[in-house]
């Protein structure tokens, strides 16, 4: 009676023992292979930068930064003076010339001119025109005035010049002006703003 009692028992421990052998092999399988395993390859760009570009315009005047100051004009007087503007922004840029601000009433009796070209005189003696921007018809005509230029051209947007400036390059510009033999225009005086601006 004991012996066949053993036999149950005896079975059961071959059994625990398979399934302990089972489950460490199990476990060893699951180090072996971990369930995230996988190939990975990667590549990549170091040092990207962004940096912005400037524009930038200067200009050169001969009376620093007034080019007309008369005072005691009569009839037929007249003044020239050259303008270099010189372009060293790293971006490309268009620049315009316009009168943003007048006071005074004397450019209503002033007939204006204004011419671009090349020279890097101040005070015009080799300054060669390429394009005339306001007056073609000469000193003579009446109605070009510096008021009419005035009013006409006092934003970048409407100014006149259209100048493609790139990195280190110039542009003269020829300004001139005559009084107008006209009575009106005793004790008048006027004082302006000229701009050159540079946009991108």
């Amino acid at each position: 009676m004991g012996k066949h009692s053993r036999r149950p028992q005896h079975r059961l421990w071959r059994r625990l023992r398979w399934y302990a052998a089972a489950t460490a092999l199990a476990a060893a399988a699951a180090h072996l292979y971990p369930a995230n395993a996988r190939f990975t390859a990667a590549t990549s760009t170091d040092g990207n930068m962004l940096a912005a570009g400037t524009v930038v315009l200067s200009g050169t005047v001969s009376g620093g930064s007034q080019f007309f100051t008369v005072s005691n004009a009569i009839p037929g007087s007249t003044a020239i003076a050259c303008v270099i503007t010189t372009y060293t922004g790293s971006l490309p840029a268009t620049v315009q010339m316009y009168v943003p601000a007048v006071t005074g009433t004397l450019s209503s009796f002033m007939v204006f001119r204004l011419q671009i070209g090349t020279g890097s005189n101040t005070d015009c003696s080799d300054f060669s025109p390429t394009n005339t921007l306001y007056n073609t018809t000469g000193m003579r005509a009446a109605s070009q005035t510096l008021a009419a230029f005035i009013a006409a051209r006092n934003t970048w947007a409407n100014g006149v010049g259209n100048w493609a400036a790139t990195t280190n390059t110039t542009r003269t510009w020829k300004l001139e002006w005559i009084v107008q033999s006209d009575d009106a225009a005793q004790g008048q005086s006027t004082s302006f703003t000229a701009r050159w601006e540079a946009q991108r």
